[in-house]
């Protein structure tokens, strides 16, 4: 009795379905038994053997599926001893690549291609009676068909910037689709991501903030109801726009105007469509200082990513020239006609604007002036969250001249609005103060308050969880120090393997005094860390150095030897990639930004230029401030031509007009995204950096 049950409850369930007889019908299952080839039983699902009375019944009857996709047959038995059935495509046990394949489960897997003719039949067949046989056909049919409208476009980036693209589905249930995002090299992501632009359920695609790797992009409609049917539009980022400027930024910069060097900190709103807003900074100057000092203005993006700044705040200069090096950072230059300056800019996060971020151990590097002096500032302190400094150690280069001091106190505190904090270093020679703007939770930018000194830089939180010890450097670095003095302006760069151990090997160096290059400098040497993060390190020829260990292999790093008297060096000390370096890891489109000398007149350089990967550099341009002369628009060709040696490669700029020079530089890769440059003409001195736009 149960197993009657059981087989009129199936019955009822397929009661749409029949039998038919050597007929292809759509609404019936073909059977096979004992007492005929076929046997037809229109108003059943099953089939049943005259001669063993065993039924088998499979469903559904008929069913269309599109290539490359699933569907699950049902089969059943009664009348025997067990309930197995072997499962057949065009009487083929399991199928084959050609007609589909089925499971001992029953689940049919249709061929990636429609068969010949389009309609396969897949069969039950009792195990107990292999003369019983319900069959089904199955339509093999295309995939359904989308088309996307417009199917390219080209346009600029910015989050402003939007197209709309439309869809078509053929062939399926419904029309739905879901639209993806794509970019080179890259798996496509449900609606988009920041880095290649986003879509909208609505077809509407905004770009991203700056040009995407590649430049390039595919918006693909995915059909909802068959997924591997799909249409790309190839979406061309040719550019910025003044959209691509958009969101808050905390920024530092350092010259000189007609009152002497100066250094200012300070933020400001960028609305995505040529207005500062909120701006707000702090100034230490020859004369005086100024804090708190709030500020509108505006704002232009060119195409190449090049822009100006104007602040309505009174301090010169008001008027700045940039290069977007992304959407979060840009390199800066000043355009006043009484000096010039150098400096950048970084997005903040607006969550960090706590004194409980501002926690744990910060390392920093602050550069400026004492009087004549080069001054050079590198060290640590540690911040508690609540307002206090706890602890640290400075060690100060005044002019070439060395001291260390300890932090033995301090205070802080931290705007929630704006951002803006204060600080007090309480040393062991006396009281430092400074304003700060927090970009992160883990970095903010500084400038010095005090009147006898002037400096700015930035300080960035050490590693919480590092132990610091010799293995802590260890791998390839690169390096990148400059300043001025009474001695007059240096800069150098360069790149060492450490060891792990205290040694160091296969160093090599260029440097710039003065417009007096010295070239290829070879060296080894020795170092040490100590439990805090501080190092030291020798290089061959007398050369002695003291870093501090931040986050990522990172340091900040000071020059502490008297072979260029009277200056004060600092910067940078950078893991590198650990392959060699080559040309094909120089490719795309990269912001460069420089300080230095022509001559004897101190010269800023910011610009864009497209690498091939291939050694050549087949456009850029550039803004040049020589002492207050700008030159904007600079165009430029050039090449670096290999072989690249211990990190260390050379390029040459070709600058056609409106000035006509040829600049050559030796560069030290960090990573495909960064470099280090340093001029080594003579006559003219320039270092900064190489920065991937895109």
């Amino acid at each position: 009795m149960k197993r009657l049950s059981l087989f009129v409850l199936f019955m009822a369930i397929f009661s749409l379905a029949s039998c038919y007889k050597k007929k292809t019908s759509s609404t019936a299952v073909t059977c096979t038994t004992t007492a005929a080839s076929t046997s037809s039983a229109s108003s059943s699902v099953s089939c049943t053997d005259p001669v063993t009375g065993i039924s088998v019944a499979i469903s559904p009857a008929t069913v269309s599926v599109n290539i490359v996709t699933t569907t699950q047959f049902l089969g059943f038995t009664s009348g025997g001893t067990n309930s197995i059935i072997i499962w057949k495509v065009n009487n083929i046990p399991k199928g084959n690549d050609a007609v589909g394949t089925i499971d001992a489960n029953g689940l049919y897997s249709a061929p990636t291609s429609v068969p010949s003719p389009a309609t396969v039949t897949v069969s039950a067949t009792s195990f107990e009676d292999m003369n019983l046989t319900a069959s089904s056909a199955v339509t093999i049919t295309p995939p359904p068909v989308v088309t996307i409208s417009p199917t390219s476009w080209t346009m600029s980036s910015g989050t402003a910037n939007t197209q709309t693209f439309t869809s078509t589905v053929t062939g399926a249930a419904t029309t739905n689709v879901d639209w993806y995002v794509e970019g080179a090299g890259t798996s496509p992501v449900p609606g988009g991501d920041d880095v290649f632009g986003r879509i909208d359920a609505n077809g509407v695609y905004s770009a991203p903030r700056t040009p995407p790797p590649g430049s390039n992009v595919n918006v693909i409609a995915v059909s909802r109801d068959f997924t591997l049917s799909f249409a790309r539009a190839a979406v061309t980022i040719s550019g910025y726009s003044p959209s691509s400027l958009q969101g808050q930024f905390a920024f530092s910069l350092s010259g000189q105007n007609a009152s002497g060097s100066f250094f200012r900190a300070g933020t400001f709103t960028a609305d995505g469509a040529g207005n500062l807003n909120s701006g707000l900074e702090d100034i230490n100057e020859a004369s005086g200082v100024t804090t708190g000092l709030s500020f509108v203005g505006t704002y232009t993006v060119a195409s190449d990513g090049r822009g100006t700044l104007l602040f309505n705040d009174g301090p010169t200069p008001t008027t700045l020239d940039f290069v977007l090096v992304n959407g979060t950072q840009l390199q800066i230059i000043g355009s006043a006609s009484t000096g010039t300056a150098s400096g950048l800019a970084n997005m903040r996060d607006a969550t960090s604007f706590t004194a409980s971020a501002f926690s744990q151990t910060y390392v920093f590097d602050f550069a400026g002036v004492r009087g004549s002096n080069g001054l050079s500032q590198i060290g640590e302190f540690k911040s508690d969250g609540a307002g206090n400094i706890t602890s640290g150690l400075i060690d100060i280069s005044d002019g070439g001249s060395l001291s260390q001091v300890s932090v033995t106190g301090g205070t802080y505190s931290v705007s929630p609005s704006s951002g803006r904090g204060t600080m007090t270093l309480v040393t062991s020679t006396g009281t430092l103060t400074f304003s700060f703007y927090v970009v992160s939770h883990g970095s903010a930018i500084f400038v010095g308050t005090d009147t006898t000194q002037r400096v700015a830089g930035m300080a960035s939180q050490q590693d919480p969880n590092a132990i610091f010890d010799k293995t802590s450097l260890s791998g390839n670095f690169a390096f990148l120090l400059s300043n001025s003095g009474s001695g007059g302006t240096y800069a150098s760069a360069g790149s060492f393997s450490a060891d792990g151990n205290g040694g160091i090997a296969s160093g090599v160096l260029d440097e710039n005094s003065n417009g007096t290059p010295n070239s290829n400098v070879a060296f080894n040497g020795t170092y040490t860390v100590t439990a805090n993060g501080r190092g030291t390190a020798t290089f061959t020829g007398t050369r002695t150095y003291v870093f501090y260990l931040g986050a990522s292999g990172n340091a900040v790093f000071q020059e502490t030897d008297s072979v260029h008297p009277n200056i004060a060096s600092d910067g940078i000390l950078a893991k590198q990639q650990s392959a060699a370096f080559s040309q094909s890891l120089i490719s795309g489109n990269y912001s460069i930004s420089t300080s230095g000398l022509s001559g004897s007149t101190v010269e800023t350089i910011a610009g864009e230029l497209a690498a091939d990967g291939a050694g050549n550099i087949g456009a850029g341009i550039l803004d040049i401030n020589t002492g207050g002369t700008l030159t904007t628009g600079q165009t430029i060709t050039g090449a670096y031509p290999g072989p690249f040696l211990a990190e260390r490669g050379t390029f040459t700029l070709n600058l056609l007009s409106p000035l006509i020079q040829t600049r050559n530089f030796a560069v030290y890769s960090v990573s495909p995204k960064q470099a280090f440059v340093v001029e080594i003409d003579a006559g003219r001195l320039a270092a900064g950096t190489l920065l991937l736009q895109f």
